[in-house]
């Protein structure tokens, strides 16, 4: 198998013959607009972002909206019939490596975070229970953007997989209830899962985090991989119900003794072997550190500690189950 038959074996919840890599053996998609301009740092939604050696954070000292009854003059979607579909698509498919899978992005922020973003965690928060129409009617604009996207991608990229999703987690749980997921969003989610089917792409959702009861929405919508769920013990009684019907793309644990600052070379070595045993001995499992952040000599030790121990511990047949 080349890199991409292998990676598409296992998303597809079978046996690879090693274990995939995301950052490694996936080409990926991005479209322009989700990022801000460099010189304002601003994006078409009017937040405006940070980055420092944590990574990319909205600036907590701009408002992009104080009001959510505002949004329709706040928000300047681009104009997608615009944009230079063929051009981006030959570029892509010019410069992809053909032996790698192909993935499509679809958002960055999705129809939970982009609120938050703009209007803070507090009042963002709020405007779920204050003013739930507004709310839904940015949430419905949002997922018709999205959608409309998903027809370019269709007839222009055609990735093996594309990937939405949401923040809708911390490290604790989910931030909302089941009747705020049920009633506001997941009916929208939904919407872009079948929509991703529809391209005849496997459908890859984020939620970075403790998932906890999410899982179980996200299979029951046709979920395909779930990215970054936080390793626990919930996860585990998932893995267990579930077995390769839960592909998982993450498992390393960025809480664990390997991602602590200055773990040692074995710490972050172990940890990886660890994440494989745990949730890829049998397959099912896309392996990704979730993106180690920083500059710092112990980021980029870690990075080439994991790396190193992904080509060389992913491809012995003990790590495989076989």
């Amino acid at each position: 198998m080349n890199q991409r038959e292998n990676y598409l074996a296992v998303a597809k919840g079978g046996k690879g013959e090693f274990v995939p890599s995301f950052t490694d053996d996936a080409n990926v998609f991005a479209m322009p607009f989700w990022f801000p301009d460099p010189v304002t740092k601003m994006d078409f939604m009017n937040i405006k972002w940070v980055t420092n050696d944590a990574g990319k954070m909205p600036d907590e000292n701009h408002r992009a909206m104080e009001d959510i009854t505002k949004w329709r003059e706040i928000i300047n979607f681009p104009v997608l019939s615009e944009l230079d579909w063929e051009g981006m698509a030959k570029n892509f498919h010019d410069n992809k490596d053909p032996d790698k899978v192909n993935i499509a992005m679809l958002n960055t922020a999705g129809l939970f975070l982009i609120p938050i973003n703009m209007m803070g965690w507090v009042d963002g928060l709020c405007a779920i229970y204050e003013e739930p129409e507004e709310l839904e009617a940015l949430i419905s604009r949002l997922t018709d953007f999205l959608l409309e996207i998903m027809t370019y991608y269709k007839k222009y990229i055609k990735p093996d997989i594309i990937f939405t999703g949401d923040d809708l987690a911390s490290a604790t749980g989910p931030f909302i209830s089941r009747e705020v997921w049920e009633k506001m969003y997941k009916p929208y989610f939904k919407k872009l899962i079948d929509s991703i089917h529809d391209a005849g792409a496997l459908c890859e959702f984020h939620n970075c985090g403790n998932n906890s009861w999410l899982i179980d929405e996200y299979i029951r919508m046709g979920v395909d991989i779930c990215q970054l769920p936080e390793p626990n013990d919930e996860l585990m009684k998932n893995k267990e119900e579930y077995k390769n019907r839960l592909v998982i793309t993450g498992g390393w644990d960025r809480h664990g003794e390997g991602s602590m600052p200055f773990a040692s070379e074995e710490a972050v070595r172990k940890s990886v072997r660890d994440a494989i045993d745990t949730w890829g001995k049998d397959g099912g499992l896309i392996f990704w550190d979730g993106g180690i952040v920083g500059t710092s000599e112990d980021s980029n030790n870690k990075r080439k500690w994991v790396a190193d121990e992904l080509e060389n511990y992913g491809k012995r047949k003990e790590a495989l189950g076989k």
